[in-house]
């Protein structure tokens, strides 16, 4: 576990660096934008993923500074789906899921960009064929694009 100081984790110079490892190297038109150092700032990251099958998606990932790195993923392209948040985030974990369901800080960004590919594909194959590919948990009504 994750264990912080009482400073944004995002200045934990050497966790951060755990936390974005290869990521680089991997997606090497990412970007990253630092709002500011205080718990109400955010770091951005944005890149391209492929989907396969289907066409790349441009990712947004907000990460607050808290104590611990907690995500919102976007992606551009199509919104409708059946699991998104009202915000349009990706909905990959229903909120309640215990921690060995969900991604956690210390699996890194590039797990999580893995984890968010998969979950465009999975809107993708629903979009076209009406079928959600996994798991998934009880939502309300899906969103549709407006």
């Amino acid at each position: 576990m994750y264990g912080r100081s009482r400073q944004p984790w995002n200045q934990d110079i050497a966790f951060r660096m755990r936390f974005e490892r290869g990521v680089r190297r991997t997606f090497p038109d990412l970007r990253i934008e630092v709002t500011g150092r205080t718990f109400k700032h955010e770091i951005i990251y944005r890149l391209t993923v492929p989907v396969p099958g289907f066409e790349p998606r441009r990712l947004t990932i907000r990460v607050a500074n808290g104590y611990r790195p907690w995500p919102r993923v976007f992606a551009d392209g199509p919104t409708e789906s059946p699991h998104r948040y009202r915000d349009g985030s990706l909905c990959m974990w229903h909120p309640k899921d215990p921690p060995d369901q969900t991604w956690q800080p210390e699996e890194g960004l590039l797990t999580l960009i893995r984890y968010a590919q998969e979950h465009l594909y999975r809107e993708a194959y629903w979009r076209e064929r009406g079928l959600w590919i996994g798991d998934q948990a009880p939502h309300e009504t899906p969103k549709v694009a407006s």
